[in-house]
């Protein structure tokens, strides 16, 4: 099986990558603003696009403040699909270490996905959490 991976420095703190990924307002200010959460272990994160129909429901299976954040896709074009953000500090910043896992292959979805993550992860989250200006959906460019 394929798997997406980046890692992505950012000058930022452990908690504040957390929070961006894990509340309804970090994760639409550099994701999707169409995003309903109640951040628990076990519970569903909904996450829509384009004309609010479409997008991932993910379960909420790993909150370990400050360290790892993991889902997995219950509904939606990832269905059965893992995704894991890795927290760690290193010297003033934090890096997030990101895997997406669960591709059959490296079609071209995958090929796309890998960019979205890319863009989303190293210039939107990035920017929110060192500028306090993310590009979340729409705003962010055709890829």
């Amino acid at each position: 099986m394929a798997e997406i991976k980046h890692r992505i420095q950012i000058h930022s703190s452990p908690s504040e990558l957390y929070r961006a990924l894990t509340d309804r307002d970090g994760l639409s200010r550099w994701w999707t603003p169409m995003v309903e959460t109640d951040s628990r272990e076990g519970s569903i994160a909904q996450f829509r696009f384009g004309d609010g129909e479409h997008g991932p429901d993910m379960e909420i299976r790993e909150l370990a403040e400050d360290r790892c954040v993991a889902w997995q896709c219950v509904d939606g074009p990832w269905k059965g699909h893992d995704f894991r953000f890795q927290i760690r500090p290193e010297e003033g910043d934090v890096v997030l270490l990101f895997e997406h896992s669960g591709w059959e292959d490296t079609s071209e979805f995958y090929m796309h996905c890998n960019a979205k993550w890319g863009f989303f992860l190293g210039v939107s989250l990035k920017g929110y959490l060192e500028t306090g200006k993310g590009q979340p959906h729409p705003d962010e460019p055709d890829l």
